[in-house]
């Protein structure tokens, strides 16, 4: 398990305890990116399968692929000194506050017998979701991402996400080699497409998760989604290479043009609004009733996605809850919406994305002036 760290010190610890509870076999690899906190030192104050990754400037920080790149050699090292059969060897990718549901080795271990599984990706959920902007990044990945994924794996088209994607040693190294990760600022769904590339296959499983930090402020969500925003842009460089592939199946390949002309159509679809939106005030500008009925149905019929998701979201809370597989009792704390708490959450997700209308104008901007480096959103 590779555990990517730059000044993780607040919850590098907490991580590494619950890690070393689960049963399994495993090894822990703490990869420092030159940190200037106590993260080093909150790894080497346990005792356990912890090996520590040491990366200096110049050649730190300069990407999480590059970063996980250079664990290669110690997950080497520990395969054969333990005499490990690659075939039988998972690596995993958590971030550093990642924490796993205490099924996860389990189920890991039940979806690699299939030989024909190269990759897994684990179901994503926020810790703690207490606060409003909390609980819409937790809908956002426990429901929304949850569902594209159920789509994906209709579409044989899965896509690693950055926290809890493991794969088999053996095909992933002897296809992609010992640099499987690209440095793209979205590295995992730069591997997505390298292992498609290659004609490997990514399963999905909803059984098991891993829990992240939610964000607290709007400013740290803007700038994270406009870092994954640039990652996207980084990851055209492959459209050449997936339009022309043979082992790339088509619905792979249509997944991959919808993910890349996503953020084109919501950047015009803005627009659009803005647009359409003056043009109609100005239109109607001396019949402010009418103006005003418009408005209310248009509110009201912007609600119908948030509500249903919502709604999803507080059956999902219940089902994680009652099959015991919650990592703390708070992550379920919305498991019982109260009436002004539910209302908050579906303005927020019905909304929230013209908020983020600004990571992908940040992310545009970041691409036309050159800035490639990694903005690293810090923990609470």
């Amino acid at each position: 398990m590779l555990l990517p760290c730059l000044n993780e010190g607040k919850v590098i610890q907490t991580s590494l305890k619950r890690l070393l509870k689960l049963k399994g076999q495993k090894e822990i690899i703490v990869i420092d990116d030159d940190s200037i906190d106590d993260t080093i030192l909150q790894a080497k104050r346990l005792k356990g399968p912890i090996a520590i990754v040491q990366r200096k400037l110049p050649n730190a920080r300069t990407g999480k692929g590059d970063a996980l790149n250079s664990a290669v050699p110690t997950i080497q090292k520990i395969m054969r000194n333990k005499k490990l059969d690659p075939k039988n060897c998972i690596v995993g990718v958590l971030d550093a506050d990642g924490i796993l549901s205490s099924n996860s080795i389990c189920k890991l271990n039940q979806g690699f017998r299939d030989p024909n599984v190269d990759a897994i990706q684990l179901r994503v959920k926020m810790q703690h979701p207490k606060k409003i902007l909390q609980t819409f990044q937790d809908i956002e990945f426990f429901v929304i991402n949850h569902l594209i994924q159920l789509t994906r794996t209709y579409l044989k088209a899965v896509a690693l996400c950055g926290n809890g994607q493991f794969f088999r040693v053996s095909s992933v190294f002897k296809a992609l080699g010992t640099t499987p990760w690209g440095n793209a600022l979205l590295e995992d769904y730069e591997l997505t497409l390298r292992m498609e590339l290659h004609g490997l296959k990514i399963k999905y499983i909803d059984e098991a998760y891993v829990e992240q930090e939610a964000l607290l402020s709007v400013k740290k969500l803007i700038k994270q989604r406009a870092r994954w925003a640039q990652g996207g842009w980084n990851c055209w460089k492959y459209l050449k290479p997936i339009t022309f592939s043979k082992k790339v199946t088509l619905s792979q390949k249509f997944d991959t043009y919808f993910f890349f002309i996503q953020p084109l159509i919501n950047i015009f679809a803005d627009f659009s609004i803005i647009y359409l939106t003056i043009k109609f005030i100005l239109h109607y500008i001396y019949n402010p009733k009418f103006i005003l009925t418009i408005f209310i149905l248009m509110l009201i019929s912007s609600f119908f996605f948030g509500t249903i998701f919502t709604i999803i979201y507080i059956r999902e809370l219940k089902l994680t809850d009652k099959a015991n597989l919650t990592i703390h009792a708070s992550d379920v704390i919305n498991e019982k919406f109260h009436v002004r708490r539910a209302l908050l959450s579906i303005g927020l997700i019905s909304y929230i994305y013209i908020v983020l209308f600004f990571s992908l104008i940040i992310s545009g901007y970041h691409l036309l002036v050159g800035h490639t480096s990694w903005d690293k959103t810090q923990r609470n």
